[in-house]
């Protein structure tokens, strides 16, 4: 964002992140090949399984359009996490308590991973094992930047500068 002087400074900056859903429907694939290895597919039974082809597909697609309607804007007044069915929730730089990012072998190949905002308190999507909430980036691309873009929002100790 563009300060009125013209030039932009980084506090000034707004990240807005969509999750990668080509992986997720790459997954599904990946899902539904390995099933099908073990379906006894004859010539009497092609028409079932074409209709579970087109199911199981169909429900990849739904899934892959629920998380491609996730929004993660992250500024100066916190992070703001907008998801379909479910209500929009701001997390402040204060409630940050840590950050740590999660990719798997799949997701370093497609640049993206998950990002988790560790809470202090509130309402969170993830429960953590010892108690806790943390709230989650899924799927976002560059997590590593997107981690050094949040963390350079916080203090030494989790509290916002």
């Amino acid at each position: 964002m563009m300060s009125p002087a013209g030039s932009t400074s980084e506090s000034d900056l707004m990240l807005v992140l969509k999750p990668v859903v080509l992986k997720t429907f790459i997954k599904g694939v990946i899902a539904i090949a390995v099933f099908s290895i073990f379906l006894q597919i004859s010539p009497a039974t092609i028409v079932n399984y074409l209709v579970f082809l087109a199911i199981s597909l169909g429900l990849v697609a739904g899934l892959c359009f629920i998380r491609s309607r996730s929004t993660f804007q992250i500024d100066d007044g916190g992070i703001h996490i907008k998801r379909m069915f479910h209500r929009p929730n701001l997390i402040s730089y204060d409630n940050i308590h840590d950050l740590t990012v999660s990719q798997g072998m799949l997701a370093r190949r497609f640049n993206c991973g998950t990002v988790f905002l560790i809470l202090n308190q509130g309402p969170g999507s993830v429960k953590i094992m010892g108690g806790g909430v943390a709230e989650k980036l899924e799927e976002v691309h560059n997590p590593n930047q997107v981690f050094e873009f949040v963390s350079s929002r916080l203090g030494p100790f989790g509290q916002s500068i």
